[in-house]
């Protein structure tokens, strides 16, 4: 465990701001490799938020590109956390925490409600709360409709990258990854079913051949789609709302960077924004998130020639089945996971129609 003292936290603030102030600890999180810590800072009357990474995708490069994306935000009306620059007139800067190297940076203290704070998980409370929030027709809580509308604005907005991918990246590895999130799930299945349900595995390469074709025809697409800069972690604790209930922002930019317009669009109708809520299923859901993006920006032949098979890339196999099929405690449960996974690569889903209207 990194021990992050009162020490430390004061030694990383200022390099930010003169003294006096005061630093108090907000939380802290720690997974293998990836260390993280927030703290509050008050000074002159403003308060701050002092943040710390250790891990392979957190660099000083990257923080620096996320000024293009805040800068975007801002200019739409959209509320995005300014940098705060050092001392030294740098974006980011560098400590050592008890053997680990830490990036630091600080940002502006965000002056809006989180649609859920990490006291509010799985709390009837929140569900109330959110309950009461405004709708869309659909039924989905209106932020969120308001919320993909700021994605496809971003995606129309076309904002220059190469300073690092979004943490949904598709056929291309994540900053310290080997292979990208989809890549990594097959291999974890085939892990799981090769130690433990060997009897599955002639049909297991059947489906990873299919997988396999789906895959390819993608990648020879992929190249030629346009994109852009998203935020790229909509999670509920990292939306900003208005006092009324409606979107107004958002913090966290750790996994924010460059993806296609199409990736992004997708992502949020397969597993954004709790896709399948209200009236919508998955698929339905997709296609109100293309209509949305297509209103800020019309999609291109190449664009819609992939739709179906990225929709397949990632909702075929993703980490619910490879922890189901991790989870699983017989063959025949087994067999079931791989039986959801064949009838979604055989699925062909038409977006045209959503894409060009």
């Amino acid at each position: 465990m990194v021990n992050y003292t009162a020490e430390v936290l004061h030694s990383a603030a200022s390099l930010f701001l003169r003294e006096p102030f005061a630093v108090t600890l907000l939380s802290s999180s720690e997974r293998e490799d990836d260390f993280r810590a927030a703290a509050t800072v008050e000074a002159g009357g403003a308060r701050y938020v002092l943040k710390l990474a250790a891990n392979a995708f957190t660099t000083a490069r990257r923080i620096e590109g996320w000024k293009t994306l805040i800068g975007a935000a801002q200019s739409m009306g959209v509320y995005m956390p300014a940098l705060i620059p050092s001392l030294a007139g740098r974006t980011a800067e560098t400590t050592e925490i008890d053997g680990h190297a830490f990036v630091v940076w600080e940002e502006e203290f965000a002056p809006h409600t989180l649609v859920q704070t990490e006291d509010e998980l799985e709390t009837d409370a929140y569900r109330e709360k959110d309950a009461a929030r405004p709708k869309s027709p659909d039924g989905c809580p209106a932020w969120q409709t308001e919320l993909i509308d700021f994605n496809a604005k971003l995606a129309a907005a076309r904002l220059p990258g190469g300073w690092g991918v979004s943490g949904y990246v598709r056929l291309t590895a994540f900053d310290g990854e080997e292979t990208d999130e989809v890549e990594e799930c097959v291999k974890k299945l085939e892990e799981s079913l090769t130690d433990r349900y060997p009897a599955l595995l002639d049909r297991w390469r059947t489906i990873r051949g299919r997988w396999e074709e789906n895959r390819d025809a993608l990648a020879a697409l992929y190249p030629r789609l346009p994109t852009s800069v998203f935020q790229a972690d909509w999670n509920d604790t990292n939306v900003l709302l208005t006092d009324d209930g409606h979107f107004a922002g958002l913090i966290d930019c750790n996994i924010a960077g460059e993806d296609t317009a199409l990736n992004m669009a997708l992502t949020i109708g397969s597993c954004g924004f709790n896709a399948g809520e209200g009236n919508l299923s998955p698929e339905e859901h997709a296609k109100k998130v293309l209509r949305r993006f297509g209103a800020q920006m019309p999609w291109n032949e190449d664009e819609i020639e992939a739709a179906p098979l990225l929709w397949r890339y990632i909702t075929a196999l993703y980490w619910g089945e490879a922890n189901a099929m991790r989870r699983a405690e017989s063959e025949e449960a087994a067999s079931q996971v791989l039986d959801g996974i064949d009838e979604r690569l055989a699925a062909m889903p038409d977006f045209r129609d959503a894409m060009t209207r």
